[in-house]
């Protein structure tokens, strides 16, 4: 059977956690999820092919003329929530051309039947996909029931009818992405080298931050075997030509974490890589042997710079604990890229101020602010409701239709205090040379020059 997977544009995303000039400087990363559920279809020997409208910059009509050149029986296409309407334009276009379209990603496990309420839009993945969608695949092809599908939502007689939610228990089961149907050279990133790609060793985060919204497969986190980590890496080198892997975990754990550094060095693998990390996750042993095994930077997510907003946000952490753990990590030799929140329910200038300043105490290579944004089934959406500031079911009309206006800034001014984060931090004479200093390469220049360009003239969806 002829299945075409698509990450389409993220059209109108009127509730971006990013400033948008930002955004689009950052650069273009592989669509992981649906390469993994490209490559379970391939194994069930079905043909594939996967669309990445982003990376390709296609058009509209572009994406349009491939689906009628490949005429697949069914069009999958990734979805979040802020994303939605460009899975809608789609999905619209699929049907078009007669296909049976799904449509998966986080945002089908949130508003399942609000969703498949479109006409264009057949059946969703609830949960990890790969498996649901090779049992789908098999029932339209064999005129089977879909009522035993887990991770499964479809119509019946009108209705829309949702099977629980699909959790992989052995990750080490999922054949490696399909990369050879990505356009690879088309990406990279404004803090990796290049080539670059991405790659994801676990799956789940048992943390609740209250800005985070959970998936289905969050309740559980899972490792991979770090043997078949490695085993990809070193496919990606080979392949490829990668320099730099950028980790996408929600998290490592310290045990997953030093074998995988012990089987990098087993096989003297000459690669580097980065990935996010919990500021409690760490320790100054593991970050040398991390160091050692080839990581350049950790991406922590620090999001408030006030003792009493850390505990607002409920990352469990302690300013105290950051500043020991930044200073350890530089100690080891290790970059760092750290995350804050500016606008925070019951945030002042005051916070604000503090966050900013502790990125600059911090001073770490890259530093990303984002404006607070109350996603679905987060605590901050219900303190957002509950502060009158956004409606209960904002989400849900948002996903109908019926919603069209962006989330107004959850404090005065958030968007202001985001510029002047930017700004503050990285127009620092001292930053600037330092920035100078570590170029080495007509690249470098050219990512510089992109984040000075997305500095001076920035812009969020409210300017």
């Amino acid at each position: 059977m002829r299945i075409q997977l698509i990450r389409y544009h993220d059209l109108d995303n009127i509730n971006t956690r990013l400033a948008e000039n930002l955004n689009k400087k950052q650069g273009v990363l592989p669509p992981l999820g649906i390469a993994y559920i490209a490559s379970s279809l391939e194994k069930a020997q079905h043909e594939v092919n996967i669309i990445d409208a982003i990376a390709l910059g296609l058009s509209k009509q572009q994406l349009h003329q491939r689906i009628k050149e490949f005429n697949p029986k069914i069009v999958g296409i990734t979805a979040m929530t802020p994303t939605f309407r460009g899975a809608q334009e789609a999905g619209l276009i699929a049907k078009e051309e007669d296909a049976i379209t799904v449509i998966g990603g986080v945002h089908m496990s949130l508003f399942p039947k609000e969703t498949l309420s479109y006409d264009y839009f057949d059946f969703g993945i609830l949960g990890e996909g790969e498996e649901t969608m090779v049992e789908l695949c098999t029932a339209i092809e064999n005129k089977q029931p879909f009522e035993r599908i887990e991770g499964l939502a479809f119509k019946k007689n009108g209705n829309v009818y949702t099977n629980s939610p699909r959790i992989i228990s052995d990750l080490d089961e999922i054949p490696m992405p399909a990369y050879h149907l990505l356009p690879m050279k088309r990406y990279s990133s404004i803090i990796g080298l290049h080539p670059v790609s991405t790659m994801i060793g676990s799956r789940g985060c048992p943390y609740k931050c209250g800005f985070c919204y959970k998936t289905p497969s969050d309740i559980k986190h899972r490792n991979r075997n770090p043997i078949n980590v490695v085993d990809e890496m070193e496919f990606l080198i080979k392949n490829y030509k990668v320099k730099e892997i950028m980790f996408y975990d929600d998290l490592m754990l310290p045990s997953y974490t030093e074998a995988l550094c012990e089987e990098i060095l087993k096989r003297k693998l000459e690669i580097k890589w980065q990935s996010p990390q919990r500021i409690d996750l760490v320790n100054p042993k593991l970050l040398r042997l991390m160091a050692k095994a080839g990581c350049r930077i950790l991406r922590y997510g620090v999001e408030q710079g006030d003792p009493e907003m850390m505990r607002m946000v409920e990352k469990r952490i302690t300013l105290d604990q950051v500043k020991k753990v930044f200073r350890w990590t530089h100690e080891a030799g290790i970059d760092t890229f750290v995350y804050f929140i500016i606008g925070y329910i019951n945030e002042n200038e005051r916070t604000m101020r503090a966050s900013i300043n502790l990125a600059k105490e911090l001073d770490p290579k890259y530093v990303m602010f984002t404006k607070a944004v109350p996603l679905p089934q987060t605590k901050l959406m219900e303190m957002a409701v509950k502060q009158g500031i956004i409606s209960e079911d904002y989400w849900r009309k948002f996903t109908l239709g019926e919603e069209m206006e962006a989330i107004p800034s959850l404090v005065p001014g958030a968007d202001d205090w985001v510029k002047k984060a930017y700004r503050e931090f990285y127009l620092r004479p001292g930053r600037i040379i330092k920035q100078i200093s570590q170029i080495r390469s007509v690249k470098d220049i050219q990512k510089n020059i992109n984040g000075v360009i997305g500095l001076l003239h920035f812009k969020t969806n409210e300017n």
